[in-house]
């Protein structure tokens, strides 16, 4: 169907099949299947007021879309209108259209792809979307992330301009008041507008040293209010930060049938390349299994780069703790002394503890109990048997 065969609006007495939404800014491209005709149904354009009320006339069907930046509302108001919502990743998309189209990615080629998908492909994993309280979570750690770059930069910018009038910035020094008092006491060489000038980029510092203290608690009241947020929270070396990032990138732990599974999804799972040729295994010069012949590289490192980055750092800081023997004696303790006696070095030792701690985040989610460090290290199968029979409470399953 070219573009001259597209319609203005849908009509609300017919039943349809599915209905794919090509998202935009402010509004959207459709495309939708009726359930006695495979003929598609084409609206170029069609902003979201329109699309709801229509929604809202039609008799309950599906709705396809992509992980678009607001899509998760959406989703939220679909539901409530009766209707059900799949969520196709862009990458199938793409390929779907590189197949069928002959590459030709266009709006409208990209809602028909989303409703032709939805009702054709059976194996396809939709990605859950969020809810009010996860959106929420996600929008207040995105504002804190935007306020440390900014407090970075301007850091970063003042000791490169103070360095260029013989004021020493040693790298990680940030005392603001020894930086300021640096500049004032050289302000007959630099001048008082110019000195001014300087000195407000140590305002902005401090500033959003303060906005993001405020972020700090408003996140931490966000995550202490949510049933996910407060088990987590109890695992060793877990913060506020990880806890948050968990909700909102994991959301419900039940659609990860093993731990393996959430640690892939993190990222941190070993690249498998694997060919019809079995590799010999190479030569070490420590005692560290090589998993090489096995096809088993270095992680993925696909994922969320967030979450990956800020459990990589709660296993640097539990790897501190249990070199300065602040860990008590427990199958974790264990385990990492077994890990630095086999040879293996520092950066795997703090990947596969991150990988670790993902495997735990799942089994107290899964099982529903607060961490107990004496379980910590402990396999599957001896969580499975000590921990109630019990499924997780319903507010954690909806998280």
């Amino acid at each position: 169907m070219t573009r001259k065969n597209t319609l203005k609006t849908l009509p609300i007495d017919t039943e349809y099949r599915v209905v794919g939404l090509d998202l935009a800014k402010s509004d959207v491209s459709v495309a939708a299947i009726p359930i006695d005709d495979n003929t598609l149904s084409l609206v170029d354009r069609m902003n979201y007021a329109d699309l709801l009320e229509w929604a809202e006339k039609i008799s309950p069907t599906l709705f396809a879309m992509e992980p678009c930046n607001g899509f998760s509302l959406l989703c939220l108001q679909l539901e409530s209108l009766g209707h059900e919502v799949k969520v196709i990743s862009g990458a199938t998309v793409s390929m779907w259209i590189n197949t069928h189209l002959s590459g030709q990615k266009t709006d409208l080629n990209d809602a028909i792809a989303l409703a032709r998908l939805a009702i054709s492909d059976a194996e396809l994993t939709p990605i859950g979307h969020k809810t009010i309280t996860e959106i929420r979570i996600q929008t207040v750690q995105a504002v804190r992330q935007q306020l440390i770059t900014q407090r970075t930069k301007s850091l970063v910018s003042f000791k490169g301009l103070a360095q260029q009038w013989g004021i020493p910035c040693s790298a990680g020094h940030r005392n603001l008041k020894k930086l300021r008092e640096a500049v004032e006491a050289k302000v007959d060489l630099i001048s008082k507008p110019v000195a001014e000038s300087l000195l407000s980029l140590l305002d902005a510092v401090k500033s959003l040293d303060y906005q993001i203290g405020q972020l700090d608690k408003t996140l931490q009241e966000l995550v202490m209010s949510n049933q996910q947020g407060r088990l987590i929270q109890t695992v060793l070396g877990v913060g506020t930060q990880i806890s948050a990032r968990i909700i909102t990138v994991v959301g419900n732990v039940n659609r990860f049938e093993s731990p393996r599974a959430l640690v892939a999804y993190v990222g941190l799972a070993p690249r498998n390349i694997i060919t019809g040729h079995k590799n010999a295994p190479k030569k070490k010069s420590s005692n560290a299994p090589d998993l090489s012949h096995k096809g088993q590289g270095k992680i993925s490192r696909r994922g969320d780069k967030l979450l990956r980055s800020l459990v990589i750092q709660g296993a640097a800081c539990l790897y501190m703790q249990y070199c300065k023997n602040q860990l008590p004696q427990c199958q974790l303790k264990r385990w990492l002394k077994k890990q630095i006696d086999s040879g293996k070095p520092y950066g795997k030792i703090i990947v596969s503890l991150a990988a670790k701690l993902i495997r735990i985040v799942w089994a107290v989610l899964r099982y529903g109990e607060e961490f107990n460090i004496q379980k910590a290290g402990m396999s599957r199968s001896m969580w499975g048997d000590m921990a109630p029979k019990s499924p997780i409470s319903e507010e954690v399953s909806a998280g």
